[in-house]
């Protein structure tokens, strides 16, 4: 199934996120445009407000038994996941796949929190107008928006649930790879023991790498599973709901993470399918459990072979690692990080700096780094 959606992608993408920020009005209003063609299978619910009073929505798709709760941009600034809730929308309101669509959603029922962190989504910032990072904020339920989801979740009692994320830049463990994306099915205890609900999130996730690896071969990873019970991915497991985390990671040459964006869409619409038809379940776990973990976090940029020059005349060849992200949104200034060798590391984009001489006064740690006066 991925393989045939993964082909017609094209046609139900939508056009309208020139890049990953955007402004929850502008989601809200794309998601209506889209729903609107096939009303009879959308149902939107308002679950609550924001801090700031900006309304949470849940778009509902299905009538099946197997309920499965997605939700997207508990950080305001990971959006790469919304965009792909937004194409699968458009999927369903689509006249694509029809009669498989329409068995689907007698099996299954959908249940989207596109946006949980719109006031964090306004400012373009992790945190919401509270300043608190809603991801832990599953115990003390201190922010409107962390209660939402814990009701959402009681009331409706999820099967499955995906808990959609981009992280920072980071490779496989032991190997020179950037990760396209990272899985985990979160540990529910310190023990990191497994029951029936977590077994299964390890068998759906097992499944998404199996298919992922086609396309993204040595670039999947496994998210660090230590137990957090203040996170709401550990909780909801927890709380009964097999749930598997999705950390949407970055490729070469796609810095508006597009690709990566096809991969959540096709990806999550194929874990659908898996679950209406319990497929699923003969997915390997150790497919999931073998896969590497992310390492240290890789570069922006790296500019090879240059040469700092000291004040006192001397020269040393270096290489400069250069990175633009903070936490996991791109901002438009270059932060120098690291000078040395670098051989070992890789970057989204990388230069060769010729030999060039750099004034050591111009190299400041993890501080803005002038480029344009020397490239």
């Amino acid at each position: 199934m991925m393989k045939d959606l993964f082909e017609i992608y094209e046609s139900f993408r939508i056009p309208n996120f020139i890049n990953r920020r955007f402004k929850p009005d502008f989601l809200n209003q794309t998601i209506d445009k889209i729903i609107i063609r096939k009303p009879e299978i959308f149902k939107v619910e308002k679950l609550g407000n924001s801090f700031e009073g900006r309304p949470i929505r849940m778009i509902m798709l299905g009538t099946g038994r197997k309920i499965i709760l997605l939700w997207s941009q508990m950080h305001g600034d990971e959006s790469t996941a919304t965009m792909a809730i937004a194409d699968i929308f458009n999927y369903f309101s689509s006249d694509i796949d029809e009669k498989k669509k329409k068995d689907l959603l007698t099996k299954i029922t959908l249940l989207f929190i596109p946006m949980l962190n719109p006031d964090g989504a306004e400012r373009h910032q992790r945190r919401t107008a509270q300043f608190i990072d809603l991801n832990r904020d599953a115990i003390a339920l201190v922010t409107p928006e962390a209660k939402i989801l814990k009701k959402a979740q009681n009331e409706y009692q999820p099967e499955f649930g995906f808990n959609l994320h981009d992280q920072e830049l980071s490779t496989a463990r032991g190997k020179k790879e950037i990760s396209a994306m990272a899985f985990l099915a979160p540990a529910m205890d310190n023990e990191k023991s497994d029951n029936e609900v977590r077994v299964r999130a390890k068998k759906l996730a097992a499944f998404l790498t199996e298919r992922m690896l086609e396309y993204v071969p040595n670039k999947i990873t496994r998210y660090d599973d230590e137990y957090e019970p203040r996170a709401f991915g550990d909780s909801i497991q927890t709380w009964g709901t097999s749930t598997v985390l999705i950390e949407s990671g970055h490729t070469i040459g796609d810095p508006e993470k597009n690709f990566v964006r096809k991969l959540n869409a096709v990806g999550m619409l194929s874990a659908f399918y898996a679950i209406g038809s319990e497929r699923y379940t003969g997915s390997d776990i150790s497919t999931y459990e073998n896969l590497p973990g992310n390492s240290e976090r890789a570069y922006d940029l790296i500019i090879r072979n240059v040469k700092i020059k000291y004040k006192n005349g001397d020269t040393t060849p270096a290489d400069l690692g250069i990175s633009y992200q903070v936490d996991t949104h791109t901002t438009d200034t270059p932060v120098l990080y690291e000078v040395g060798d670098l051989s070992p590391l890789i970057a989204l984009r990388e230069i060769d700096g010729g030999g060039k001489l750099v004034d050591e006064e111009d190299l400041k740690i993890e501080q803005e780094i002038y480029l344009k006066k020397y490239f």
